[in-house]
């Protein structure tokens, strides 16, 4: 009837026009304010359409029991294995029984690499799947054996190390003419035992505890040679004689070691010397230098627009330079007018809580109750405009030491020598970075001395694995830890199961470096130095 109203099922009622003829629904095309007749009211059609949308129909095939698992790193690892002879390595640290301590470690190494971090107990419920254990050829034994697995890793973790090192050189020439060397820290989500102690963090977490890493690096290859791990308290100048000591068998006579100057000392640079070995590092300025640099100001000489240098006759045979760089001191010039904008943001801060009468943050006062202390503040640059203050704070910030740095080496290199090789240091800095964010080095939760070394020991394995693909490669050379993972991270298998049994094996996604890791007989083949042999055996 006319003026009747009825009620929407949504509680809202709404005028019935008798005048207005009907409309069928329609899901699109429709005017989504017409009404229509229906035996419990009137609704507007997009009401409608919501309320059929907030039903899922979508068509969902029958379930079934096919296992799908990330292959790329997987045929990485075996493949890396299988060439350098490490899998018969391995094995050969156990008695015949029980699971391969070769498959064990390539399931390990394969999890790493999926830039997932190193996570055993992850592992451990993956390996529950009776697919993915076949894939990996262990039995059923192999959530547990794995943990003692990355014991065993640890305890042999020197002479594995060193087996790739002689397979680099053996195997694939690698020369190891000059070598990098580099130190880290690893913290870890634990207490103080063992090798894991607090000392000075490289990760900004000095209240963690942690292991100091030792990484040995090929210039010529960018190969990874050696790895040690030493108490979290220990400093660089110390664990350089551990680390220098591993790779000494696998350097030639007349090599070149470059490292930090936090590693330098008189008795290291000895060390090296009595080994015939040269050596390039950075040194910190002394007074020496000051005095040198104002009584020889103009005798600068320059090797580009930007970098110039002097040279001083060092003792013991040494070849010492001083280099300006004045991109470097602009950069520091920029990094200090920074800090003094937001001190000076700061104390407008604090200065205004004084004149209200209120207190200071709790990091500008004493906040020990067993001490009364009375705090006055003193703003010297008061009255003047912020960037009068901000350009005096920075000049007294200068030291005039911006920019300088100094670079010592045992043998008579030129200026430009010393300073491109100390640069293309940066190599072992990204190998650094390859394991912390590349592979996930993520913080750690084991607690025995082994299983740390061996947990380490994992992820250096991974980081050797993307190397070789690099080193064998070129095209691959520019590629990083990063994308290297996310490629073989795609490439998928897909194991296809019927009544019980596996009817089918679909491999998916095959993408450039597992093609060339899988067909390199068809790709491009690899200019080969004495001895070497790309991945695949071509």
């Amino acid at each position: 009837m006319p003026g009747k109203r009825f009620k929407r099922p949504f509680g809202r009622s709404q005028s019935l026009n008798p005048n207005k003829a009907e409309r069928p629904f329609s899901s699109s095309g429709s005017n989504p304010l017409m009404l229509r007749y229906s035996p419990v009211g009137v609704w507007r059609e997009n009401d409608a359409m919501s309320h059929r949308r907030s039903r899922l129909h979508v068509k969902i095939p029958r379930p079934n029991d096919n296992v799908t698992m990330a292959a790329g790193n997987k045929v990485l690892a075996d493949s890396v294995f299988r060439e350098t002879r490490l899998d018969l390595f391995l094995d050969g640290l156990k008695r015949s029984q029980g699971n391969s301590v070769a498959a064990e470690t390539i399931a390990l190494v394969a999890n790493s690499v999926e830039m997932t971090g190193l996570s055993v107990n992850r592992l451990d419920r993956m390996l529950v799947n009776d697919v993915i254990r076949e894939e990996y050829g262990l039995d059923a034994n192999a959530p547990r054996s794995v943990y003692r697995t990355v014991e065993r890793l640890g305890r042999n973790s020197d002479s594995i190390v060193s087996f790739l090192g002689g397979v680099l050189k053996r195997r694939y020439g690698v020369r190891m003419d000059t070598v990098f060397m580099d130190w880290t820290s690893m913290y870890f989500e634990a207490s103080q035992r063992g090798i894991v102690r607090v000392g000075y963090s490289r990760d900004h977490r000095p209240d963690r505890p942690q292991v100091t890493v030792g990484l040995s690096m090929d210039r010529d290859s960018g190969m990874p040679i050696g790895l040690t791990v030493n108490p979290g308290n220990i400093l660089d100048v110390t664990h350089f004689d551990d680390t220098f000591r591993q790779i000494l068998p696998l350097l030639p006579k007349d090599a070149m070691v470059v490292f930090d100057n936090g590693a330098y000392s008189k008795d290291n640079a000895k060390l090296l010397d009595s080994n015939g070995l040269g050596f390039v590092t950075r040194l910190q300025l002394n007074t020496s230098d000051d005095a040198f640099v104002k009584a020889h100001a103009d005798d600068w000489a320059r090797i580009d627009d930007d970098v110039s240098f002097m040279r001083i006759k060092g003792n013991l045979g040494r070849t010492r330079y001083i280099f300006s760089n004045k991109k470097l001191r602009s950069d520091i010039y920029c990094r200090y007018r920074g800090k003094a904008e937001r001190d000076w943001d700061e104390m407008q801060t604090i200065r205004k809580n004084i004149d209200s009468g209120r207190r200071p943050r709790k990091k500008y006062r004493n906040s020990n109750c067993f001490v009364d202390t009375k705090l006055s503040y003193l703003f010297p640059l008061g009255g003047r405009e912020k960037a009068e203050a901000i350009e005096r704070a920075v000049n007294g910030m200068m030291t005039e030491r911006e920019g300088l740095f100094v670079l010592v080496s045992n043998r008579p290199l030129t200026a430009s020598e010393i300073l491109g090789l100390y640069r293309a240091r940066n190599d072992i800095e990204v190998g650094f970075r390859d394991l912390k964010h590349g592979i996930d080095w993520r913080p750690a939760r084991c607690t025995s001395e082994d299983a740390v070394r061996g947990r380490i020991l994992i992820s250096f394995l991974a980081l050797f694995c993307m190397s070789m693909v690099r080193f064998l490669y070129p095209e691959f050379r520019s590629k990083t830890a990063e994308s290297i993972s996310e490629e073989l991270s795609s490439f998928s298998l897909t194991v296809m199961i019927a009544d019980g049994e596996q009817k089918r094996r679909v491999f998916s996604n095959f993408r450039r470096i597992v093609r060339r890791l899988w067909y390199g007989k068809a790709a491009v083949l690899v200019p080969k130095a004495p001895g070497q042999t790309t991945i695949d055996g071509s």
